[in-house]
């Protein structure tokens, strides 16, 4: 979301308000809905400081008291509706019943809330956007979407299509990441506890032995020392640094391009972030090229789904481009946001007049490589974790034994 001061002439005076928006389309929409008088400016601000300040508090009490989003629920919840609306029930009515019959607290509270927001004159994209941070940026665009088109059905069955691979996704990568976090955690464990225990019975025994100490015993005397003393403190600095930077990544935007420029060069998370991400991209850009959007809509809606930075600030290009007559494979080559494939297979939709099945197959072509590496992850992930254990070991191993070796061989030497 965006921050936009907002400048009204009403009755005389001038006055100055602070809209969060989407867009600056948005932004004037609103204005013009929510205030009297004549809208004199607007102008893109950054996030206002009391604004932050909330948004800190917010993360927080969101990070440990926020209602979770069930994703079978929130799935079911919008076949429903989609199905019950296209049998010709109302809205608020369709809204009114799934809300009062669901179980999951999150989509009762959500559905309830549509049906009174409709009731005051509000559109359900409205109540999505409050209900954001817990069903995410998707949501709120696909349904904003289904009603600038007139076909709230099929936007909310591909907002279900769409949820529904997430979590199937989601299942994957948790399966495939189980069995490698169960064994860091009791490898780390392992090692707090051999820290803990083993190391100070032989902190002695090395204090007698005035000769230097090798580098993996001192290694692991720092290490001791750092957990029995300051642990605690230890903790609570860690925990710090991981809010601090997740607030940031929220709330500045340079920081928060940096973190997406890194996250793409990282192997195979990097993989990850940007399969997914042009799969939904084309997917959706298909979707809406189908409903009849011209290319320029279609695009700057598409982006609105789009989180990490660099790949959002290459579709920006791309859009201006098409703004200036070039053609959407042109522009695809020229940022490099998709591959020679890809790219061919959009070439000749734009040739035949079949950009929107092709794009379709584009985005089929990223799911299936984002699927390929799901399905692998397990087996990229261990020579990593074999890698991190036996380091472990080995420094251990050579933290104790190494000086005991020394020692024993200072005593053989002596007699």
């Amino acid at each position: 979301m965006k921050y936009y001061k907002v400048s009204i002439f009403y009755r005389g005076e001038q006055q100055n308000f602070i809209i969060k928006s989407l867009s600056k389309v948005e932004a004037i929409h609103d204005a013009k809905k929510n205030y009297k008088g004549l809208l004199v400016k607007i102008e893109e601000i950054p996030m206002p400081f009391e604004e932050k300040v909330k948004n800190f508090k917010l993360m927080i009490s969101n990070r440990f008291l926020r209602k979770k989003l069930n994703y079978p629920n929130y799935i079911s919840a919008i076949r429903e509706l989609a199905i019950l609306i296209k049998a010709g029930i109302s809205l608020k009515d369709a809204l009114k019943d799934i809300g009062e019959n669901s179980r999951d607290k999150l989509v009762k509270e959500l559905f309830l809330k549509a049906t009174e927001a409709i009731d005051s004159g509000k559109t359900l994209s409205d109540v999505f956007a409050e209900y954001e941070k817990y069903v995410g940026n998707i949501s709120l665009t696909i349904v904003r979407l289904g009603e600038r088109t007139g076909d709230l059905v099929n936007a909310l069955n591909y907002l279900a299509d769409i949820y529904e691979n997430i979590y199937e996704n989601r299942k994957k990568m948790i399966k495939a990441l189980r069995y490698p976090i169960i064994t860091l955690i009791a490898i780390v464990i392992a090692f707090v506890l051999l820290i803990l225990l083993v190391v100070p019975k032989f902190k002695t025994v090395f204090e007698q032995f005035h000769a230097k100490l090798p580098l993996p015993t001192r290694i692991l005397l720092g290490i001791e020392n750092v957990i029995a003393n300051y642990g605690f403190i230890t903790l609570t600095i860690i925990l710090s640094i991981i809010l601090i930077i997740i607030f940031s990544y929220k709330n500045y935007f340079e920081f928060r391009v940096k973190v997406d420029k890194i996250l793409l060069k990282t192997p195979l998370i990097g993989q990850i972030i940007e399969y997914g991400t042009l799969h939904r991209f084309l997917l959706t850009l298909s979707s809406l090229l189908r409903s009849g959007i011209p290319l320029l809509d279609a695009l700057k809606i598409s982006e609105e789904i789009i989180k990490n930075e660099i790949i959002k600030s290459k579709i920006r290009i791309v859009i201006n481009g098409i703004n200036q007559g070039k053609s959407l494979s042109e522009m695809l080559e020229t940022t490099n946001l998709i591959n020679y494939i890809a790219l061919r297979m959009i070439s000749a939709g734009e040739e035949s007049g079949e950009l929107d099945s092709m794009l379709e197959k584009a985005a089929k072509y990223y799911e299936d490589r984002f699927q390929d590496i799901i399905d692998n992850m397990q087996a990229s992930i261990e020579p990593i974790m074999l890698t991190i254990i036996g380091g472990l070991v080995l420094l251990i191993a050579l933290g104790i034994f190494l000086p005991m070796w020394d020692l024993a061989n200072a005593a053989k030497n002596a007699g």
